[in-house]
């Protein structure tokens, strides 16, 4: 009886190949990520403490003011006052009465304090260029100061009445432009501004009216829409904080990857050696220089000429631009410079660079 024996061929598995250098680079690339990764990994896989911003409280002001015209006796108007909004004649007008108002909330009980000054502030000014307001002088005419009182609570105000009279602040301000030898633009307007003390922070405030104080027949007070400011107050903490997965997966995925280069390179790849490694380079310079050379397809009689080694590509450059001769090669495989030679014919001698592994 006949035995058949079949003999199962071995492929051999052919390596990708590289360059030495180009492994070297590999295998530095793929222990440089797998030990910065490690290192990462261990750093934020363990348990550790963090500083958080706790919101603790919230705070809100609002500032704001409302005023009322008081009238001269006359024969026009049958109300002492003209409330907000109007056109207001100066003929039978003389002081504004202003009521300010701000008041600030916490949402918890906190140490509530603070300051606070209404002043009125007369300013002269010239215009300039493009209608621009350039100041000539300011005067701040102290009316009232307050404080708030330090108590535990979550909400504190501030309330202020005044009267200002128009005439007055007038006279004032005439009496400034005598001094000064000159008629200028006046801006008049009274101001609430001051500050809560909120469990030790500051919070400022402020407000103002403006009130025309010249001597037109009619005038009207400008006044903004109420001020607010509001904002958290934090608190920090330290607390544990225990890595989630999530946190440190990258790293682990890198150590991976670097695994991945250096068992890719170890077992997959090979030195490129002989003649494929000089082709490499060959073609490598060809990529760089080639359009500085002219291929031939054979080389003159050179028997008589003395033949001289360059040692880089670069000097053979060089030297066919200072003495002003072609660059020469005769094509051999794969369009490259055969037997790696690369040349220029001059009148006495032949030189030449030749590309070795």
């Amino acid at each position: 009886m006949k035995k058949i024996i079949k003999e199962n061929s071995k492929k051999t598995k052919e390596d990708i190949k590289l360059t030495k250098n180009t492994r070297i680079f590999l295998y530095t690339l793929g222990v440089i990520l797998c030990l910065i990764s490690l290192i990462l990994l261990f750093i934020n896989i363990r348990p550790h403490t963090e500083t958080e911003e706790v919101v603790v409280n919230s705070y809100n002001i609002t500032t704001g003011a409302s005023y009322r015209v008081h009238l001269k006796e006359n024969n026009v108007f049958e109300e002492e006052f003209l409330e907000e909004g109007r056109v207001y004649p100066s003929a039978i007008t003389d002081f504004i009465n202003i009521d300010f108002k701000s008041e600030l909330a916490v949402t918890n009980d906190l140490s509530i304090s603070g300051d606070y000054i209404i002043q009125a502030v007369l300013e002269g000014y010239q215009t300039g260029k493009d209608e621009e307001k350039v100041p000539v002088y300011e005067k701040i005419y102290p009316i009232v100061e307050g404080r708030v009182m330090e108590s535990v609570t979550s909400s504190a105000s501030i309330n202020e009445s005044l009267s200002i009279d128009r005439a007055e602040y007038r006279n004032y301000a005439q009496e400034i432009e005598n001094a000064l030898g000159g008629e200028t633009g006046k801006d008049f307007y009274v101001e609430l501004s001051g500050k809560y003390i909120v469990d030790g922070e500051e919070k400022t405030f402020s407000y103002r009216i403006d009130i025309p104080i010249n001597n037109d027949k009619f005038y009207e007070i400008r006044k903004a829409e109420p001020g607010t400011n509001s904002g958290d107050i934090k608190e920090s903490n330290l607390v544990n904080v225990i890595p989630t997965f999530s946190s440190y997966a990258i790293f682990i995925l890198l150590i991976f990857v670097s695994a991945g280069i250096l068992v890719f390179v170890r077992f997959f790849t090979s030195n490129m050696e002989g003649k494929e490694l000089e082709q490499k380079k060959l073609s490598e310079l060809m990529r760089k220089y080639g359009s500085r050379m002219v291929c031939i397809e054979n080389l003159p009689d050179i028997s008589q000429k003395s033949e001289i080694r360059v040692k880089s590509i670069i000097d053979l450059i060089e030297l066919a631009d200072e003495i002003r001769e072609p660059v020469l090669y005769i094509e051999g495989e794969k369009e490259l410079p055969k037997d790696g030679k690369i040349y220029i014919l001059s009148k006495d001698y032949i030189y030449f660079f030749e590309s070795n592994v």
